[in-house]
C-alpha cells in the first residue's frame, strides 16, 4: 500500500462545491477511473480520501492537497492525474502527485488573496488600510458545542496588503488554519467591509496555498 499526496485546483463554479458534497464528487471521479485505491475494512468500506483543510464555500483554490493510498506500488503516479484530470468536474484540475513531505497536523495558515472590483480603487484602498491598521476586527464563531465565541482577527491576521489598481483592489493575507485555530476568511471580509460600509461590496476570495508554522509551504 502507497500513500501519495495529490494537489488540486478548485475554481469558477466549482467553488461552490461544499466541502461535503466534494469527497463525494471525488469519490465518483476515483469509481471512473481505473486507479487502484485503497478502501477501508469493516461493515461499511469507503476509499481513503484525506484532505489538507476544508475550503470554505465560495473561496476559489490554487492548490489544495489529497491524501489517498494505492493498492499497487507499482502504479505509475503520473497515470493518477491523467485519470482523473479525464473525469472531473468543470473547474477543477489535479495538477500534480508526489510523495506526502508534512502531516496534515502541520498546516498552520492559509494564504489569500481578494480581487474588489470598484469605480474608485484608491478612496476604496485606503479605507480597508485604515480600518485594517487603526481598529479592531472581531466577529462571533460557533465552537463545536454550538456555543459562541468572539475572535479576534487583528491578533491573528498576518502579512496584510492592500494595493489598488486602475479598476480593483487586491487584498493580500495569511490567517490561521490549522488544528487550533481556523478563521474563515468570507468571515473576515464580511467584517471588515461591514466596517467600512460597504456590506454588498462584489470579491473574489482566493487561497493561494497553505503554510507551516515557519512560513513555508506545506508539502
Amino acid at each position: 500500500m502507497r500513500s501519495v499526496r495529490i494537489w488540486f485546483n478548485k475554481k469558477d463554479t466549482a467553488k461552490y462545491i461544499s466541502h461535503l458534497d466534494m469527497t463525494r464528487c471525488m469519490t465518483r471521479a476515483f469509481r471512473r477511473t481505473d486507479i487502484p485505491l485503497w478502501y477501508t475494512e469493516g461493515f461499511n468500506p469507503h476509499p481513503y480520501l484525506v484532505f489538507g483543510l476544508s475550503l470554505p464555500l465560495g473561496v476559489e483554490a490554487l492548490r489544495e492537497p489529497l491524501d489517498i493510498r494505492l493498492n499497487d506500488d507499482n502504479y505509475p503516479m503520473e497515470r493518477v492525474v491523467e485519470q482523473l484530470n479525464s473525469v472531473m468536474v468543470p473547474g477543477m484540475e489535479f495538477l500534480e502527485i508526489a510523495e506526502p513531505v508534512h502531516k496534515a497536523l502541520e498546516i498552520f495558515k492559509g494564504e489569500y488573496s481578494v480581487e474588489i472590483p470598484t469605480s474608485s480603487p484608491k478612496e476604496l484602498c485606503e479605507k480597508i488600510k485604515y480600518t485594517v491598521e487603526n481598529e479592531t476586527i472581531t466577529f462571533e464563531k460557533k465552537t463545536k458545542k454550538k456555543t459562541f465565541k468572539t475572535i479576534n482577527v487583528s491578533e491573528h491576521l498576518s502579512d496584510f496588503r492592500a494595493v489598488y489598481h486602475e479598476d480593483k483592489v487586491m487584498l493580500y493575507f495569511n490567517l490561521p488554519a490549522g488544528n487550533d485555530l481556523t478563521i474563515n476568511p468570507v468571515s473576515f471580509c464580511n467584517k471588515l467591509f461591514e466596517m467600512i460600509g460597504e456590506e454588498n461590496i462584489l470579491h473574489r476570495i482566493t487561497r493561494h496555498r497553505l503554510l507551516m508554522k515557519d512560513g513555508t509551504e506545506f508539502r
